[in-house]
C-alpha cells in the first residue's frame, strides 16, 4: 500500500500524508482540528488519536473507542492522556488510561462495542504476540502474557528488570526481555509458550529488539547502570553492530538498515540521526536537530513508542521525526512549540523535506502483519 503519515501538530491538529511521485503531499479533507498522538491502523489509512478538553477519550475514524473516556481529562505525562497500540494484523487495539489511581491497561476489538479491562499497575509496557491472540505486559518487575482468545493469563518472569518493553518476533514469536539476578541484566529467551532460556548477559541496563525478518536479537547496553545513554548495540551473541553514546535506535522494518540518535554536545540538547546498514556500516547522517517535546517523549521510551507510532515508514525508504533544525528557532522550551516542524528523510536518495507541517509528533502508516 501506498506509504501514508500521520503529523500531530504543536497546537493539537492533525495533518494527513501520502507519497505521491517520490514526494510527500497533504491529503485534502484527512484534517482532524484537536488529536493528540495519532497513529495509524495497521493495514488501514485509518487514524486514531486522543481528543483532549474538558473530557479525553480515545477516537478512531471520529468514533470514540469504549472504555478510554475520563472526564476531568487525567494525564499520563503532559499533552499524553492515553498509550494506543494496535495488535500487528490491526484486529485489536490495546490501550492504557489513567483512573486517577494508577493505570489500566485494556484491549478493545474492532468493531465491538467494549473494551476488556486486563491488568492495572504502574508502569505497564504491553508489546504484541505476532498472532494479535495475546499481549505480552512489562508491569513492575513482573512480565505476563495475557491470551486474548482463552482468558488464560501466565507470568512469564518475576524478576523483569527496567522501564522497558519485552521484544517480540513479528515472524517467529519469539520474545525477549531482561531480568535482574545477583546483581546482573540477564537477557531471556523464548516463546509464549515455551520455556525461556539466558541468551546474554550484562552488567548494565539493556533494550531489545529483534532485527525485522530474522531470529536475530540486538542488544542496546546501557553506558552504566544509571544510565539511560547507551555505549554498544551488539547482537546477544555478542557481535559489535554500533559503539555510542546514542540514545535510541529502530530497525528499518525491512532489516536492511538501523537509525541511531547520537547526542550532539552542543549544549542545546541537540541529536544527530545517523544511518547504518544492517552490519553496522556507517551510511549517511541528518545535521542536528533538536526534538519537538512529544518526539522527545517517543524517544525516550523509544522501545514503546516504536511499536505503536513508527518513525520509519513501511517500505523501509523514510525515516521521519519532529523538532527544528539549527536555522529554524531554540528549544520549545525556550520559544515555544511554534518553530516544530515535522521532516522526513528519504534514507536512499539522502534529501530531507523539511517543514512539512507544524509538528511535534508523527507516525507513519503499517502494513497488516498475519504472523504467529
Amino acid at each position: 500500500m501506498t506509504p501514508t503519515l500521520l503529523v500531530t501538530g504543536p497546537s493539537g491538529s492533525v495533518t494527513s500524508f501520502e507519497v505521491q511521485e517520490e514526494s510527500w503531499a497533504r491529503i485534502p479533507g484527512r484534517e482532524i482540528e484537536s488529536g493528540y498522538w495519532a497513529s495509524v491502523r495497521p493495514g488501514t489509512s485509518d487514524a486514531t488519536w486522543s481528543s483532549v478538553g474538558s473530557a479525553a477519550e480515545l477516537l478512531h475514524g471520529g468514533a470514540p473507542v469504549p472504555g478510554s473516556r475520563t472526564e476531568p481529562a487525567l494525564f499520563l505525562a503532559p499533552r499524553l492522556t492515553h498509550y494506543a497500540n494496535w495488535s500487528p494484523d490491526g484486529r485489536r487495539l490495546c490501550y492504557v488510561v489513567p483512573d486517577g489511581q494508577s493505570l489500566v491497561l485494556k484491549v478493545w476489538t474492532y468493531g465491538e462495542s467494549d473494551a476488556r479491562t486486563l491488568t492495572a499497575g504502574a508502569p505497564l509496557f504491553p508489546a504484541w504476540d505476532a498472532s494479535g491472540d495475546a499481549l505480552f505486559v512489562h508491569n513492575g518487575s513482573s512480565l505476563q502474557v495475557f491470551e486474548l482468545v482463552s482468558g488464560e493469563q501466565r507470568t512469564l518472569s518475576d524478576a523483569a528488570a527496567g522501564f522497558r518493553t519485552p521484544a517480540v518476533n513479528k515472524k517467529s514469536g519469539l520474545i525477549a526481555w531482561a531480568d535482574v539476578r545477583d546483581g546482573a541484566v540477564e537477557v531471556m529467551q523464548g516463546t509464549r509458550r515455551g520455556v525461556a532460556e539466558r541468551v546474554a548477559r550484562f552488567s548494565s541496563g539493556v533494550t531489545l529488539a529483534f532485527r525485522p525478518g530474522t531470529d536475530e536479537l540486538t542488544v542496546a547496553v546501557a553506558t552504566s547502570p544509571e544510565s539511560s545513554v547507551f555505549g554498544d548495540l551488539c547482537t546477544a551473541a555478542g557481535r559489535s553492530l554500533l559503539k555510542g553514546p546514542f540514545v535510541s535506535y529502530w530497525w528499518a522494518p525491512d532489516g536492511s538498515k538501523v537509525l541511531a540518535l547520537y547526542p550532539s554536545y552542543t549544549g542545546d540538547g541537540r541529536f544527530q540521526p545517523r544511518l547504518f546498514d544492517a552490519e553496522g556500516n556507517f551510511l549517511r547522517a541528518v545535521e542536528p536537530f533538536i526534538p519537538a517535546p512529544d518526539t522527545a517523549t517517543a524517544v525516550g521510551f523509544y522501545d514503546q513508542y516504536g511499536l505503536s507510532h513508527p518513525f520509519w515508514s513501511s517500505d523501509s525508504r523514510w525515516f521521519g521525526m519532529a523538532g527544528r533544525f539549527l536555522t529554524e528557532g531554540p528549544p520549545a522550551s525556550f520559544g515555544g512549540g511554534d518553530a516544530d516542524q515535522a521532516w522526513v528523510w528519504d534514507t536512499v536518495s539522502g534529501a530531507i523535506e523539511r517543514r512539512l507541517a507544524p509538528g511535534s509528533m508523527l507516525a507513519f502508516g503499517r502494513d497488516a502483519v498475519n504472523g504467529g
